[in-house]
């Protein structure tokens, strides 16, 4: 994976970028590529940098002590900024290109997804109702909204019920039904939506 720097605001002059022959992107005159990255030459060589890590004419990565001292400090994203390198984060462990992901997140100082939000998925995927349920009283606290935990509630007490129904098991979705949903009254308005 290339880093361009994209996103981090205007880094100093210092910082160059792969040129057209390496990135696939065409640049004018001015050396301004049609991504909007400069990208310039030293002695003649094209340099490429990797958020402080310049790549060079030779085999491998080397960094320039002069070049990391002066970057600026990393501007601080967004939530937008970081919901966005999360989704893009997951996308690409689905993918299975888990390097790629760590990459991503140590650049971005970014959590693929809080550890509380790891275990209530894997909860979750296992079937594993009640360890999901506190799972959720974990994740109280990251919520922007009071409503989101209990409609999270709901959307998994009715994933518990309607599994239960499927593996045939009536006694136990009833009393889902009737003991942990009804109870809740979420959604009971003249058209119920999930």
């Amino acid at each position: 994976m290339q880093s361009n720097g994209a996103g981090q605001g205007q880094e100093s002059s210092e910082l160059s970028f792969l040129n057209s022959a390496q990135n696939g992107e065409s640049s004018s005159a001015d050396g301004t590529h049609s991504n909007g990255l400069l990208s310039s030459t030293d002695n003649g060589t094209s340099v490429g940098t990797s958020n402080g890590s310049s790549i060079g004419p030779g085999s491998g990565t080397s960094a320039s002590g002069s070049e990391v001292g002066s970057l600026k400090k990393k501007k601080r994203l967004s939530q937008a900024e970081e919901d966005v390198i999360r989704l893009i984060g997951q996308h690409l462990h689905g993918l299975g290109l888990n390097q790629t992901v760590d990459l991503l997140m140590q650049e971005s100082g970014c959590r693929l997804e809080h550890s509380s939000a790891t275990k209530f998925r894997n909860h979750v995927m296992e079937g594993e109702w009640d360890k999901a349920e506190n799972d959720l009283n974990e994740l109280r606290a990251l919520m922007h909204s009071p409503n989101a935990i209990v409609r999270m509630k709901f959307l998994l007490l009715q994933q518990k019920y309607l599994e239960y129904l499927e593996d045939g098991k009536v006694l136990e979705a009833l009393q889902v039904l009737r003991g942990e949903l009804t109870p809740l009254k979420y959604n009971t308005g003249p058209h119920p939506r999930p």
